[in-house]
């Protein structure tokens, strides 16, 4: 309690200083993170020589560089999202086709949105509650603080998104909701039973991925859509929305998330920085078939 009261107060202080001053200050967190610290510095630069085994050491280190910067724009970013505008947010995130989701809102559809670790996503997830009717619901972490999670919960439910508890979800996806909702999966990060994951060459290595947002789409008849979140310049941000599958009737969880990968790996070799590469995504292996 004592820590949230010391810290929280500056991070508000921090909030309100001009956007191109935080980034200055994000230039410094991330010599610090790379340089400093080398925090994860192994781990990013093994993921992207594995990823990118055509490009010279020069370009991976300058991937890695720009990685860094990525990481700490986002923290910099979520603190401004406790004092930022509307206006502000929707004027630096922009969704280039917004008409897909008001099209599936109209038709009386529920969206399951699969997201990655990409661009601004916390903007982004704002964005799609300004822009949209639906109702948006987002699966979480809960901070270890309760005092800290309320501030969370309260950041981002002040932008309309309505955080579900991870360790509630069994009993929150039994039930199909009455309004019309989107749903946010984060799909790119690494599960923790690979037991119980769907398996695929991503990035040139085996790698699995989470089924829920998939399993939940099938579940309530929900069109899945993919979000492409990229960086136009420093804290400006562009979404295209793709469909991944328009009907769900006679599909399996493989192919919805399948058809996310493919979207995933080519925005990540179109704009490679654009991503968390400090994740341990591949730190599982896939079990060999028995016998």
């Amino acid at each position: 309690m004592l820590t949230y009261y010391l810290v929280v107060p500056f991070l508000y202080l921090f909030s309100y200083l001009p956007t191109n001053v935080l980034y200055k200050l994000a230039d410094g967190l991330a010599f610090v993170l790379r340089d400093v610290i080398g925090y994860r510095k192994a781990v990013v630069l093994t993921n992207l020589r594995n990823s990118f085994p055509e490009k010279t050491e020069t370009e991976i280190q300058q991937i890695a560089k720009e990685t860094y910067t990525h990481l700490a724009d986002r923290v910099i970013e979520n603190i401004k999202c406790l004092t930022i505008s509307e206006a502000e947010f929707l004027n630096r995130c922009q969704v280039e086709n917004i008409e897909v989701l008001t099209k599936l809102y109209d038709e009386g559809r529920d969206v399951v949105l699969m997201i990655a670790h990409t661009g601004s996503w916390e903007w982004a997830g704002y964005v799609a509650h300004t822009l949209t009717k639906f109702k948006i619901y987002g699966v979480y972490s809960p901070a270890s603080n309760k005092y800290f999670n309320d501030l969370i919960i309260g950041t981002r439910g002040k932008m309309g998104m309505n955080l579900i508890s991870m360790k509630d979800t069994s009993a929150y996806f039994k039930e199909k909701k009455e309004e019309k909702t989107l749903h946010v999966f984060f799909t790119d990060q690494s599960p923790s039973n690979p037991n119980n994951a769907y398996w695929t060459k991503f990035m040139n290595q085996d790698t699995p991925f989470f089924y829920g947002g998939a399993r939940y789409a099938i579940k309530h008849n929900c069109i899945p859509v993919f979000a492409n979140i990229i960086q136009l310049k420093r804290g400006y941000y562009r979404v295209r929305i793709t469909v991944i599958k328009d009907d769900v009737t006679n599909c399996t969880p493989d192919e919805i998330v399948q058809g996310y990968a493919e979207l995933l790996e080519k925005q990540l070799k179109d704009r490679p920085s654009d991503w968390l590469w400090s994740h341990k995504r591949w730190k599982h292996t896939r079990a060999l078939p028995q016998q």
